[in-house]
């Protein structure tokens, strides 16, 4: 049973011997494609704020719209309605919920979604939160990031012929945020509800819907980094049931540190009798212990993992690296001085790496922004570096997809940031604030990290742009925020390594403007209730005072949320000006190019695709096609024709045909036929050049 210090990571993890034994296949779990999850501790973060992280990486056909929830009340007997999970658009069709999951058209209200599949007891009073594919945060300051990992076993939701579960991850998350204040209420909740409704894992992507298997494993587990403004930070797993249900675990992390989940479990031993720090499923060390789980004591990642067999050693590999790169990455950017081993990769059935560390240096929201940014730059493993970064250094790695089915032995690092990223966030539970509606905040960025600005939302605020709250991205719309920043991600690709210090200018520009109006907001905010204005409240009431500490929230917030749309709208503009056909342009009036420098290819990638060969290999066509020439009647005639002595035409036909069955010697052989290619293609044209032909002939002469 492990005591919860053992969190803090101040030794190496695991000894170098099980390295060794990395080449079993049974050592491997298996992962999902999608997300990335990470949560710093209060202590751990530079202004006293717990904080979570999350990139949605799924891809396809997704939704990045912001949806807002209004808190309500219901009376006693109502009862909740509870949808299927849908990571595609339109991920809910739920009017009574948000006017965002309003259907549009008949269409939507026909897909098979739009009804619900279940209902249980509603709360007589749920709080206001906002969410996007999951439960984001509420007004109390509540804030999760998701990952997706492999589970043991799988669930089909009801609806489906074989359905026996009513939840998946999108939904429970967002019931937690209507019912709950802290972490470990979220944790309790969505395990309560879990166990006795039942649990089922993902299964819609690419704008399709697929009926549920109920077999499949490698997506049915998920994980939730949990942060509220009590100042507590938990990790929550879960996956289905063997027969039902749910299995699920919860972990207090420490204050001092920053733990990564990253499509993998990572919850271990569990001291079950501390429920300050250790919360499971019923009667969970039994199951383990009843189905022969774990080696020795109990180990929930060991025991409920997706349990497979590889089927080679590579897709072992791809699955121990996908997981364990990423987690040695954050961990070594931020504690370098523990130097954790990047190379043993994430195990199910031993802990190569440690659950968290205390970072050497205390983390702020802007360091962590740039975490997700990360592609292993300066590392071995810098997807900005080699080949496959192409001449410009991308760090974009589009599936192998069709190449796989004939090279089979290979894989992409798999970076923090990447090409498929949907969205992105960092969300703050303040602790230290003026008012309870100061507590949640999140810095939301649509598409790639690396391509976009957080902006600022507070999740007290129950209003915000309609550039992140609409759209689809199936039908491109410029006033919509996704849309801004996919196409200068995509323009990006063209000529990364040149543009990125022009998008570093732009984001470090929006981001330094938004937290100088985090600043003034929560300042406004304060003034709003400092005693000064008790007499204001007592004559105006203390829902006109709520009603402009509102409006205080959403109006500098929504204002900067177009700001960021506009902005890039002409970060695009300047792009296309200043990296038109390859050149970096310096523009110093408008409408007028003072420079143009030739931004070119490195000479390792010239050298890598063959250029520095061009000229051999063209010489020694060019020769062999003079040989062809010369063989043709219309060549012998122009020769005939030419006024020549016989010795020269000798020395034309003879060098010519030297040339082109490599017998010739020496550096004058190629230049020599150039020239009497060139005398007797001008005659034969008609278009004799006596300056050019004149001078083969001295030079062969």
């Amino acid at each position: 049973v492990a005591h919860p210090k053992r969190q803090s990571g101040s030794s190496r993890p695991m000894a170098r011997h099980f390295a060794a034994a990395a080449w079993l296949a049974c050592l491997y779990a298996a992962t999902s494609e999608a997300c990335t999850a990470i949560g710093v501790g209060k202590l751990a973060s530079s202004d006293g704020s717990v904080m979570v992280a999350h990139t949605d990486d799924s891809g396809g056909m997704g939704d990045p719209r912001l949806a807002y929830v209004p808190a309500r009340e219901y009376p006693q007997g109502s009862m909740r309605n509870v949808y299927l999970s849908i990571a595609d658009y339109p991920r809910m069709l739920a009017p009574e919920r948000s006017d965002t999951y309003r259907p549009l058209n008949d269409k939507q209200r026909a897909l098979p979604w739009a009804a619900p599949i279940g209902q249980i007891p509603q709360a007589n009073h749920t709080f206001g939160y906002w969410d996007v594919d999951y439960g984001l945060g509420n007004e109390h300051g509540l804030v999760m990031a998701e990952t997706t990992c492999a589970g043991r076993w799988g669930a089909a939701p009801m609806g489906q012929p074989n359905g026996t579960a009513l939840f998946g991850i999108e939904e429970l998350s967002k019931l937690a945020l209507e019912r709950c204040k802290t972490a470990a209420c979220a944790v309790s909740t969505m395990g309560a509800i879990a166990e006795e409704y039942g649990y089922y894992g993902g299964n819609s992507h690419l704008g399709k819907f697929q009926p549920w298997a109920g077999t499949q494993t490698d997506e049915e587990g998920e994980a939730l980094v949990i942060g509220d403004a009590t100042g507590e930070l938990w990790v929550f797993h879960i996956l289905p049931g063997p027969e039902g249900g749910a299995v699920w675990a919860a972990q207090r992390m420490l204050e001092e540190s920053i733990t990564i989940v990253a499509n993998m479990f990572i919850i271990r031993q569990m001291d079950l009798s501390d429920p300050t720090t250790f919360r499971a499923s019923k009667g969970i060390v039994e199951l383990a212990a009843k189905l022969g789980l774990c080696r020795g004591e109990f180990d929930f990642t060991e025991a409920f993992s997706g349990d497979f067999k590889a089927p080679s050693r590579v897709d072992a590999l791809v699955d121990m690296f996908y997981t364990g790169r990423r987690v040695w990455r954050v961990f070594d950017l931020v504690a370098p001085g523990l130097h954790l081993d990047p190379e043993i990769g994430a195990l199910q059935y031993f802990e190569t790496y440690p659950i968290s560390v205390t970072p050497e240096a205390l983390i702020s929201p802007q360091r962590l922004m740039g975490i997700l940014r990360d592609h292993f730059e300066g590392t071995a493993y810098d997807l900005t570096a080699g080949l496959g970064a192409g001449p410009y250094g991308s760090p974009n790695r589009w599936d192998g997809a069709r190449g796989e089915r004939e090279i089979h032995e290979g894989a992409w690092e798999r970076g923090i940031s990447i090409h498929r990223t949907i969205f992105s966030f960092v969300a703050q539970a303040r602790t230290a604030v003026a008012a309870p509606e100061l507590a949640g905040l999140v810095w939301f960025g649509e598409d790639s990290p690396h391509a976009t600005c957080f902006t600022p939302l507070y999740l007290a605020q129950q209003t915000y742009s309609e550039a992140f709250m609409s759209g689809t991205m199936a039908v491109y719309d410029e006033s919509m925020a996704w849309w801004a920043a996919q196409t200068v991600k995509r323009v990006m690709d063209l000529n990364y390594r040149a543009m990125l210090p022009v998008i570093r200018e732009a984001q470090n520009e929006c981001e330094e403007r938004g937290a100088a109006l985090v600043a003034d907001t929560d300042a406004k905010v304060a003034a709003l209730l400092a005693p000064k204005e008790v007499l204001l409240r007592a004559a105006v009431g203390e829902k006109k005072t709520r009603e402009k500490v509102l409006e205080a929230l959403a109006e500098g917030t929504t204002e900067h949320a177009a700001y960021f749309v506009t902005r890039w709208r002409a970060l695009l503009a300047n792009l296309f000006v200043k990296f038109k056909n390859g050149y970096d342009n310096t523009v110093i009036l408008e409408g007028e190019i003072s420079s143009e420098f030739n931004l070119g290819y490195p000479a390792w990638w010239l050298q890598q695709v063959g250029y520095g060969g061009w000229s051999e290999a063209m010489d020694s066509a060019q020769q062999k096609a003079m040989a062809r020439f010369f063989a043709t009647p219309e060549a012998k005639d122009a020769l005939a024709a030419l006024p020549l002595e016989r010795a020269t035409l000798e020395k034309i036909t003879g060098r010519a045909h030297a040339n082109a069955s490599g017998s010739a010697t020496g550096s004058s052989a190629p230049l020599a036929a150039a020239f009497a290619l060139c005398a007797v293609a001008s005659f034969v044209l008609g278009k004799r050049q006596n300056v050019n032909t004149q001078v083969g002939f001295n030079y062969l002469g």
